[in-house]
């Protein structure tokens, strides 16, 4: 198994205007599985917070909607390592009061911003659009981590900026990958708490090729509908 380049799947220039995608080559098509409405045999995972049998579907409605973060092609141990200070300032201040001089020392420290701009091809772009439009028509609360992110730096804490974004403010990422297995493509999702760290659900769906918006549009849509349809036990 290896994942697959994204270099190659960005559009091309000549016919951006007419959004269309292509793959690197045209692929066979993949038989649908037997039991696609059940999930498949790696669905093995379980919510960590079971509310009964049924469906995540099902749990998330009790739950109170809890919020949800979407990436693409990027994992959550792949998060940029945030805000770091190295440059410190000594102010001193001597001040005469009633006859007595006082001296006050403060160290001033500046950090700045480590994170880089990734480059996102426009494909992974839209995919990612794509997914996230499907989690809000199942009425999940999808969160934009960039907006996250730049409220966490307008509070100006240290450390893992994206992370302590996403962990005040969400309950889990929703991290899809696009797999090349044996040269045919394979969307493999996976839920993660934020909180706990657990692996919630796992799905993952077989596809038979990129060629337009709509396909991906109708893969993320299939792959959603495994997640929203995962057993919960």
């Amino acid at each position: 198994m290896r994942r697959f380049a994204f270099a190659g799947l960005m559009l091309a220039s000549a016919v951006a205007g007419a959004q269309q995608l292509a793959a690197p080559a045209r692929l066979d098509p993949v038989p649908a599985p037997a039991t696609a409405a059940a999930g498949d045999p790696l669905e093995t995972a379980s919510i960590a917070e079971s509310a009964g049998a049924g469906s995540f579907r099902q749990w998330y409605a009790g739950q109170r909607q809890p919020a949800v973060v979407v990436y693409f092609d990027r994992k959550l141990a792949e998060l940029p390592p945030g805000w770091e200070g190295k440059t410190r300032l000594l102010v001193e201040d001597a001040r005469q009061e009633a006859g007595k001089e006082t001296n006050r020392r403060v160290t001033v420290g500046f950090e700045h911003n480590t994170v880089q701009a990734r480059r996102v091809s426009q494909f992974a772009q839209l995919f990612q659009l794509a997914l996230e439009q499907e989690l809000k028509r199942e009425r999940l609360r999808v969160l934009d981590s960039a907006v996250l992110q730049r409220k966490e730096s307008f509070i100006g804490k240290a450390g893992d900026l994206e992370y302590g974004a996403l962990k005040r403010s969400a309950r889990f990422v929703f991290e899809v990958e696009l797999l090349s297995i044996g040269g045919r493509w394979e969307l493999a999702g996976v839920l993660k708490d934020l909180h706990g760290g657990d692996v919630t659900a796992s799905v993952r769906l077989p596809v038979n090729g990129f060629d337009s918006q709509e396909a991906l549009a109708r893969a993320s849509r299939q792959l959603v509908q495994r997640l929203m349809q995962y057993p919960v036990s």
